[in-house]
């Protein structure tokens, strides 16, 4: 009874494996990088505040004396551009990214578009997700 139980079980989470580990087919397309660029935005601070003082009442007036420390930081997002050329369409599409893909300008690149968003495949084969931006027809000669 055991043994069957443990088939069981086994049989089970064999059958349950592929449907999450597969990862989604995309459709790939072969395409040029054109250009790729960097930029730093400033997204506001975070920090902490902390206040002392004492606060003394002498009649109708009362004094407070005391001091703030404040402590903030500046954070910044990162994001990186990418102009992609297909046979139809030029794409433009953003990555918010600390480190950005690793791509020869005027090489080739391979990518795929879902919707509004273009998944691109690096040089040391890792997929990088972008926001579509923008996509231009290319007029035919």
């Amino acid at each position: 009874m055991v043994r069957y139980s443990s088939i069981l079980i086994l049989t089970i989470l064999v059958g349950a494996f592929p449907l999450t580990a597969k990862q989604k087919e995309r459709d790939w397309q072969q395409g040029k990088l054109i250009s790729t660029d960097e930029a730093r935005y400033f997204a506001g601070t975070t920090g902490s505040a902390n206040t002392r003082g004492t606060v003394s009442d002498s009649g109708d007036s009362g004094t407070y004396s005391g001091t703030t420390d404040a402590d903030s930081t500046a954070i910044y997002r990162t994001y990186q551009t990418y102009v992609i050329e297909s046979d139809s369409y030029i794409y433009v599409a953003r990555e918010r990214s600390r480190k950005p893909a690793a791509l020869t300008v005027n090489g080739p690149v391979r990518f795929a578009i879902e919707k509004d968003h273009v998944f691109i495949l690096d040089e040391n084969g890792k997929v990088h997700q972008a926001l579509l931006k923008k996509k231009t027809l290319k007029e035919k000669k």
